[in-house]
């Protein structure tokens, strides 16, 4: 793998140190090159040439509003590398103990205020727009994947039509505006700590190939509801009064939150299937750790939507929500 590599690297640096690090998820590859004065990452997209080519694309965008990206120094379109300025170790999920969550979650929640603020609807981006055939694809994760494994069985047809209906009807009910920058996987797993910038520019942000053009509400629940990691949410309310108050919001506070909570429901049903689904494809049982976690995020979430055909359709769905 490392003779491969160092084959396709510029060679100023194939006589730099190879740490393969690791990602989850991805066909993907990540190594840092490093001598003792300096240190890049390199991503290998070659088993993945769309999401390079979007990397680019987004990466371009992104470059012209004021929040930390990594610099890309060098790009080889032939065998989709890039070597980007390494950002360092002190990911968010793993400096939780280390610094005050508040303020990690500021500079993250102040980075998502500039890309609302800084960013347009262009549809000349090529990003998909959000529907509800993106929205009905996600949530039938839920039956294709985590109720067969929850219940040795599949979803009956009686059942799953209720859950479609359910989930329509609380869809159509609500007036989305499905044209604001969203980078889709904005998790803490994907923002690192920049120590030595200021203020929001500390959050550095990666993987943002994916990005689409959704409620502007997504990237914050992404960040608040973290379906990895249950962290302290006693600042939550205060992030998501602080989002609304200095973004471009055309709705109002109740309105916001209640797209809010639609949405993270939603997501957190999708991704108790996709954890089943990412430990089968990839033999990896760990992705079944985040299960309880999902729940938890999920269980609140529907309690603070209000709805009680939610709350009564999940009762049937899993049984310890009773």
């Amino acid at each position: 793998m490392t003779s491969n590599l160092l084959y396709r690297i510029p060679s100023k640096y194939k006589n730099y140190r190879v740490e393969k690090i690791k990602r989850e998820a991805s066909k993907r590859l990540f190594f840092r090159l490093s001598n003792d004065f300096h240190s890049v990452i390199c991503m290998d997209s070659s088993k993945e040439k769309k999401e390079y080519k979007d990397f680019l694309n987004v990466h371009s965008y992104l470059s012209k509003i004021n929040i930390s990206l990594p610099i890309i120094y060098e790009k080889n379109d032939n065998h989709n590398i890039l070597i980007l300025e390494d950002f360092g170790n002190l990911r968010f999920d793993k400096i939780l103990s280390d610094y005050s969550l508040k303020d990690l979650l500021d500079s993250a929640v102040k980075t998502l205020v500039v890309l609302n603020t800084e960013t347009n609807f262009d549809p000349s981006l090529g990003l998909s727009i959000y529907n509800f055939d993106t929205f009905k694809s996600e949530i039938s994760e839920f039956f294709q994947y985590y109720y067969p494994y929850l219940h040795k069985k599949n979803i009956s047809i009686n059942l799953m039509e209720e859950f479609f209906e359910c989930w329509e009807k609380y869809f159509n009910s609500i007036n989305f505006n499905f044209n604001n920058f969203i980078h889709k996987d904005f998790n803490i797993n994907n923002l690192i700590y920049l120590p030595s910038r200021n203020d929001h520019l500390k959050c550095g942000v990666i993987d943002f190939q994916s990005a689409f053009w959704g409620e502007n509400c997504w990237d914050l629940f992404s960040l608040l509801e973290d379906s990895r990691i249950y962290f302290d949410d006693q600042f939550n309310e205060y992030f998501i009064n602080y989002f609304y108050e200095n973004s471009n919001q055309k709705n109002t506070i109740d309105e916001f939150k209640e797209k809010y909570y639609m949405l993270n429901c939603s997501r957190q049903t999708r991704l108790l299937g996709r954890w089943v689904k990412l430990s089968q494809e990839f033999n990896q049982h760990w992705y079944l750790n985040f299960i309880d976690i999902t729940k938890k995020r999920l269980f609140k979430g529907i309690v603070n939507s209000n709805k009680k055909n939610l709350r009564l359709l999940y009762a049937k769905l899993i049984p310890e929500f009773l």
